[in-house]
């Protein structure tokens, strides 16, 4: 004989909630009370199981006469159960992939110092590192026209909604057409002849370095040397670069 304790109590039911329906489904329909006898668990165990097991869609109760009667639903329910607790799990499951490259630049402890992302999600992911670590400062070096080509409007969009949270001023060396700076970020442009698909950001003790290739991939380094030394080498850049003309702030 099948041990339908433990096969019921696999897909989600408790101890007190697999002997309630169990007792229900046996018995018939039965007050409270006996419910509680046939289960074998305390009073409070029983209605907190009852009242569980109706919200799950498992039992129903009827008024006879001037006492509630409680009553297992067919045993096809606990199928449709399953399966609802099933799609609920694989849609959490695709909840947490996506949010796979911000949990791992929260990881503490033992860490490793390189995280490694990939695509818009690991975008959005850094954008929003860069907020929770509330830097002072930031420093990048971005070609805008790679930027532009292997991001849609839409992916932008939502990155920058991510930026605004941040109050950081920062100074952006960019590369291509630049039709707008945001309005805590002073810019300037580099020459012509450097030519690069890629991202680099400094904020805080971190360095994240994206490339902006067919295969979007990136890297964060938390390490306070080098991050340091990033600055050193983007203020050498700074110098070096020319003022934009005429360039709009957005908000």
């Amino acid at each position: 004989m099948p041990d339908y304790r433990n096969l019921i109590r696999s897909i989600g039911l408790n101890d007190s909630e697999v002997a309630v329906y169990l007792a229900a489904l046996e018995g018939g329909p039965a007050q409270a009370q006996v419910l509680v006898k046939k289960s074998g668990f305390s009073r409070p165990a029983t209605y907190l199981a009852i009242e569980q097991l109706m919200q799950k869609g498992l039992m129903s109760s009827v008024l006879k006469g001037k006492r509630n009667v409680y009553a297992a639903e067919p045993p096809e329910r606990l199928v449709n159960f399953g399966k609802s607790r099933l799609d609920d799990m694989q849609v959490k499951i695709g909840e947490v992939e996506n949010v796979l490259d911000e949990l791992r630049l929260m990881q503490k402890g033992e860490r490793p110092t390189v995280k490694y992302f990939q695509g818009p999600e690991g975008l959005k992911a850094i954008m929003r590192d860069l907020v929770a670590s509330k830097p002072e400062t930031t420093e990048e070096i971005v070609n805008i026209d790679a930027l532009y080509r292997v991001f849609s409007g839409k992916e932008l969009e939502e990155a920058q909604k991510i930026l605004d949270k941040s109050k950081a001023k920062g100074r952006a060396l960019l590369s291509g057409k630049v039709s707008a700076v945001r309005e805590n970020i002073e810019a300037k442009l580099l020459p012509k002849e450097f030519a690069f698909d890629g991202d680099l950001l400094v904020y805080g003790d971190k360095v994240a370095m994206v490339s902006y290739t067919d295969r979007i991939m990136g890297v964060v380094i938390e390490n306070a040397a080098m991050a340091q030394t990033y600055r050193v080498l983007f203020e050498l850049a700074w110098r070096g670069a020319k003022d934009i003309p005429a360039i709009k702030k957005s908000a």
